[in-house]
Order: C-alpha cells, then structure tokens, then sequence
C-alpha cells in the first residue's frame, strides 16, 4: 500500500536483475514480500503487474520466487505462486524452493510420503517444472510453525533424514542446492555444512 516502498523495491529488483544478466547469473532469488493481513486477492494483480514491469525491464536473467514459511501476510504458498506463475506466463519466471520454510508451512520432509505428496501439488500446480533450484536449510523451529528459522544441517526440527528425502526425490534430485545455514566460518569457509550436504546426496 505504501506506493514509495513499493517503487523502491521494484526499481531494487530491476537492477538486481540487470547485474544478473551483466554477470550470466543464473538467476534472482527473491521473496515476495507481505500482503499486511489484506490478503493475497487484494494485492495478486498489483503483483502481477509489478512482476511483469520487472520481466519486461530486464532480459538474459530468471525471477525465481521462493516459498514461505507460512507466516501471516507472507506471499508464496504453492497455490499463490502458481497464480503468478502461470498468470504471467513468461518463461524467464520460476521457482525456488526453501526446506526450512517448506517445513515450517507444515510438510513434514521427514515422512517420505509427504515429500511425494509434495511433489504431485507441485505438478498438479504446474510448477514442477518450472523449479530450478532448493535452498537446502534445517529448520530451527517446530513443524507447521509458521516461522522462518534456519538451522545448521542435521542440528534442527528436519534433521539430515528429512533433508536426504528431499533432495534425492526424483523430482528434485537434480536440482542445483545453495546452502543458508548459520555455519561455522572459522575456516574462511563452511566445511561442515557443505560435507554435510554432499553426504546426503545418494
């Protein structure tokens, strides 16, 4: 609702992008942001035409729009997501999703079962295809805790089973991992972390 916000924040993301396409990045990460407890129908086509102004001021550089973790007001649930991706409909939008905020929405990644159940919302969605990366954290809170809480790898609520269900789902097992963990930097590099996750993966 704060229109000066909302323009700062886009021109941000615009040059964001610009300095991904100057550098070949791969792509943008970003959240969305918050509706403020008015709802997502309230604010989808301002977001939609945000998104589209972004996309259409930038090329040679994905948007990628990241889960929630399912706090109020907080935009990217599955279903919210694939309204604007399929709303937009532009190939240079996808999607990225985060284990910690995956778990804290409430899917349990412990229980095989719920990570396939997972994966056939996201197809049903049609979103799968459009996943192009995970954000690979444990979760410092409890399941379906509705807060955005990352842990070291094995030290939180999903530990290293959990995780190991994730990335080695067919679905995902082939998507790229990036790492937002507090780590242990005291070797200039976060070994444990990192030796962790190649470990996970079969």
């Amino acid at each position: 609702t704060n229109q000066d916000i909302l323009e700062k924040s886009t021109n941000s993301l615009i040059i964001d992008m610009q300095n991904g396409a100057r550098i070949h990045s791969a792509g943008v990460i970003v959240h969305i942001g918050s509706h403020l407890g008015l709802g997502f129908n309230s604010v989808k086509d301002q977001l939609v035409t945000v998104i589209r102004k972004i996309l259409a001021s930038t090329e040679n550089c994905e948007l990628i729009l990241e889960n929630d973790a399912g706090q109020n007001g907080k935009i990217g649930s599955p279903e919210e997501l694939s309204f604007l991706i399929n709303t937009i409909d532009d190939d240079r939008l996808k999607v990225c999703v985060d284990s910690a905020h995956l778990f804290e929405s409430g899917v349990d990644i412990r229980n095989k079962e719920a990570v396939e159940k997972f994966s056939e919302q996201l197809k049903s969605l049609h979103l799968l295809d459009k996943l192009v990366c995970l954000h690979l954290n444990d979760s410092a809170t409890a399941l379906d805790s509705h807060h955005d809480m990352h842990a070291n790898l094995g030290e939180g609520e999903i530990g290293l089973e959990g995780l190991k269900n994730l990335i080695n789902h067919p679905s995902f097992r082939s998507l790229p991992l990036i790492l937002e963990v507090p780590g242990d930097d005291r070797d200039g590099c976060d070994k444990l972390n990192i030796s962790l996750a190649k470990g996970l993966i079969e």
